[in-house]
């Protein structure tokens, strides 16, 4: 992205209260860290290892290939992915711990075939769509699911789906679809433990929290509640974003390091203690309005409530966007890190 300096800094100490006060908040219900994508842009191993400190009990990881990586930089700590394709590598997650999800016959009997015994979530597809187990399968699935349990191939450790969150009422009919499957499973001796609930739900509808909720991009300092601020919630913003200045008028930041195009005219910028507009926005640098600043100069970019610059959340209102989008698409020069 250049030689000049667009640089993330991540207060891991504000992740970890974040989480803290998260699992105080969620309590009798335990508490999944979901580091997928690189931990929102905040950097995966770095943050898994906060999320562990911080006393979560599972790392969510989306994927089989980031629980690997996990585990290739010492992170021990219990990792779930329930993202597969046919060609996923199976036996080195059940070899080394990760847990998995299984939403289909096809997938389940995938799993099985791993060397050693899977740790398997079975999923309920509860109105999503999204891979999950078809209630009219759910069944017969988990008969077979058992009975791969009894011949030693897989342990059934928990059941669990998404919610859509498009209204409380569509969530509460699927929480009434998801504890009947639950019910099903029981009958073949289901004991495990249960999971539907993401941010939103988790801090919007707490009888969706059961045993266990999974919690992405909140834990970064981003409400999941329309119309409430993460620090209502006693969330803080681990992440600010720093550029200099270029020249008068000019900063080193633009849409290739993942700064909204969108966002010329609409965003200021924080230098010095004082607020600049940002008139236009290109590939690798950004023009902004003139004054009483010098090259080399810090540029704040997005930051903490405290600061005059916007956080993440106000730029992505700007554009009528979420803050995963601006996270995860931040290529900065560097990334630094605070405990």
């Amino acid at each position: 992205m250049g030689g000049l300096s667009v640089t993330k800094h991540v207060d891991l100490k504000i992740y970890r209260e974040n989480l803290r006060t998260i699992k105080e908040t969620m309590t009798p219900a335990k508490v999944m860290a979901v580091v997928k994508a690189d931990a929102y842009g905040h950097g995966l191993e770095e943050v898994a290892r906060a999320a562990t400190e911080a006393g979560c009990e599972v790392l969510g990881v989306l994927d089989i290939e980031t629980g690997l990586r996990l585990r290739n930089a010492g992170v021990e700590t219990p990792a779930f992915a329930w993202l597969h394709s046919p060609n996923s590598d199976f036996s080195s997650a059940v070899r080394l711990g990760i847990e998995l999800s299984a939403g289909s016959p096809a997938e389940l009997e995938l799993i099985a075939k791993a060397p050693g015994r899977a740790q398997v979530h079975l999923k309920i597809d509860t109105g999503l769509s999204r891979n999950g187990c078809r209630p009219e399968l759910w069944e017969s699935f988990v008969e077979r699911a058992f009975e791969l349990e009894a011949a030693g191939e897989i342990d059934v450790v928990a059941i669990w789906s998404h919610l859509s969150g498009t209204s409380k009422a569509d969530d509460t009919n699927a929480l009434e679809l998801f504890e009947s499957s639950v019910a099903t499973a029981k009958r073949f001796g289901f004991n495990g433990y249960r999971h539907i609930a993401s941010s939103p739900a988790a801090f919007a509808l707490p009888e969706s929290r059961l045993e266990m909720v999974r919690i992405g991009v909140s834990a970064f300092g981003t409400s999941p509640l329309t119309n409430v601020v993460a620090s209502k919630l006693g969330l803080g913003i681990p992440m600010e974003l720093t550029a200099e200045v270029i020249s008068n008028g000019v900063i080193s930041i633009g849409f290739l390091h993942g700064y909204f195009s969108q966002l010329a005219g609409l965003a200021q910028v924080e230098i010095s203690s004082k607020l600049y507009t940002v008139t236009k926005i290109g590939p690798l640098a950004s023009t902004i309005e003139h004054g009483d600043y010098e090259p080399g100069d810090v540029v704040r970019i997005f930051g903490s409530e405290i600061d005059l610059a916007p956080t993440a959340e106000e730029l992505c209102e700007l554009v009528d966007t979420v803050t995963d989008e601006l996270f995860t698409g931040l290529k900065a020069n560097l990334t630094t890190y605070s405990n």
